[in-house]
């Protein structure tokens, strides 16, 4: 049998030409939106060629951060470009110089390709993502105004602390335009890359237009309440970060800044371009930190939810395993209390029978023995015959749990220990042969326990069912606290484990004598 393999070969010329289409529309893209972020902050500058949002920054550490190393020296190309555009649109020459700031360009890639590959890169996914982010955006733009002024032409008029404060303006200026614009296209990026959630982000759209027109109606109507607005603006961050997440936060801040920005081109005010600076700054670095925080708890809680579903499943499973192990212990015992009646208590009855026609037909002497005999075939049928009761009360079978309880062998062993015995029941509801059996046995080894270990003079039982709940109390007025170390039988670790095979619950109080409180669902 002969098998042939199917090659798919790509000719050199269409690999070259797919790679050089992406990289050309990177840099269309990337020219686009800086020439869309430029017009718009060449209508907020408080003083000229001087923005107090400067969304070209944004724009910049956005495509840096989204795109790959290999797109990097085709957006720094664009950048050049661009800055040879604007060059010749103040100069009326053009001058395309590819190696100007080449330093200043080579020192914030650098910084960008640490980041992003440091154990914390900057992402909108988490917290560290997040504060990765926001310190990224702040070494870049201040890495550009401190390490490089000397060679941006603005500087060279400045001196002292004029050059610092124009030094920390322009930094805050980029720095506003990094965390307003750089998040909302990150945001984009991964939600193009990732499948879109169609629903949700039909709500989330519904909510950030009707949002956006309140305040728009709000606005124009009220002009003069804008500062109580924009005091405002966090309000809705905080609402959409409940609701939507990190991308609700994301939507909301770029909605809430998108405004202040229109009013602040409508005003052209300094002071309030200067203010709504603060504002966007304040909104942006909230929204990123709230909206983190916010799908982190999100994330945890589907996290707590699955493990507490997969937690109930695992106890209900091993509710199932002790009740049949329960199951098969009684049935067990059942087993062989029967066969110790049938076999061993009808020999003992039968050996006795014979020793009391021995004793009639022998001397004195021989009398003596037999009846020595007889003593010691009492004690062991009387040791069957408990035996036989632990290992399977019959009197649970024939006279039911109340008459058990209130009558049967608790009863008579508490008044031959001279201890007073009171029963309470009030069942409601007929119990399953199950709850039976775990009662009774709880009081079995209550009652034994209060015998040997208590010092009490008085024990209590009280017995309550209806239709959601069984609580069984055994009390008595004892000063020594029975555990399961010295108990006769299980001690309480029996207790508690014959409740919690049932679903129950258990309880233990030392506080005027000795309590035992145990609880079943019905």
């Amino acid at each position: 049998m002969s098998w042939s393999r199917v090659i798919t070969f790509t000719p050199p010329a269409a690999n070259i030409l797919r790679v050089t289409t992406k990289q050309l529309t990177v840099c269309i893209a990337y020219l686009i939106a800086l020439a869309a972020a430029s017009w718009v902050s060449n209508h907020l500058e408080t003083v000229p060629q001087s923005s107090a949002i400067f969304l070209p920054a944004g724009i910049k550490l956005a495509f840096v951060i989204i795109f790959p190393t290999r797109y990097w020296p085709m957006i720094w190309f664009a950048s050049r470009l661009y800055a040879a555009y604007l060059g010749s649109f103040y100069t009326q020459q053009w001058h395309l110089n590819l190696f100007h700031g080449v330093w200043q360009e080579a020192i914030y890639f650098a910084i960008i390709f640490a980041f992003k590959h440091s154990r914390w890169p900057p992402t909108i996914k988490d917290s560290k993502g997040m504060l990765s982010l926001i310190l990224l955006a702040s070494v870049a733009t201040a890495s550009k105004w401190f390490l490089f002024a000397s060679s941006f032409e603005f500087t060279t008029w400045l001196e002292g602390k004029q050059l610092l404060q124009y030094q920390l303006n322009m930094t805050l200026g980029d720095l506003t335009g990094s965390l307003f614009i750089a998040p909302f296209l990150i945001l984009c990026a991964n939600r193009y890359q990732r499948a879109f959630n169609l629903q949700g982000g039909l709500k989330l759209a519904i909510a950030v237009i009707a949002f956006t027109l309140l305040v728009l109606a709000i606005y124009l109507l009220r002009p003069d309440i804008y500062s109580l607005l924009r005091l405002a603006s966090l309000l809705p961050i905080i609402w959409f970060s409940y609701h939507f997440g990190i991308t609700g936060a994301i939507f909301a801040a770029a909605a809430a800044n998108g405004l202040i920005i229109l009013e602040a081109s409508i005003s052209q005010d300094a002071t309030n371009t200067y203010i709504s600076q603060l504002f966007i700054l304040t909104n942006a670095a909230t929204s990123l930190l709230l909206g983190a925080a916010a799908a982190e708890l999100r994330q945890k809680n589907k996290i707590l939810t699955v493990t507490n579903l997969e937690l109930r499943a695992l106890l209900e499973k091993n509710q199932q395993l002790a009740i049949k192990m329960v199951n098969v212990q009684e049935s067990e015992r059942k087993h062989l209390s029967q066969e110790l009646h049938d076999e061993l208590g009808q020999n003992l009855t039968a050996f006795k029978t014979e020793l009391a026609v021995l004793a009639s037909m022998t001397d004195q002497r021989a009398t003596d023995i037999v009846t020595a005999l007889k003593q010691n075939a009492n004690a062991m049928y009387d040791s069957v015959y408990h035996l036989m009761h632990y290992l399977r009360p019959r009197e649970l079978d024939e006279l039911g749990l109340a008459k058990a309880l209130s009558q049967g062998k608790f009863k008579s062993l508490m008044h031959k220990e001279k201890m007073q015995y009171t029963t309470h029941l009030c069942l409601n509801k007929q119990l399953s042969e199950e709850h039976q059996i775990a009662i009774y046995r709880i009081c079995q080894e209550a009652v034994t326990n209060c015998i040997k270990h208590s010092c009490a003079s008085e024990l209590v039982i009280s017995l309550d069912s209806n239709s959601d709940l069984i609580t069984l109390i055994i009390q008595d007025n004892g000063n020594t606290v029975t555990t399961a170390s010295h108990s006769g039988g299980y001690g309480l670790a029996f207790i508690d484990e014959r409740a919690t095979a049932l679903g129950g619950q258990c309880a233990f109080s030392n506080e005027q004598g000795f309590t035992i409180t145990v609880t079943f669902p019905s």
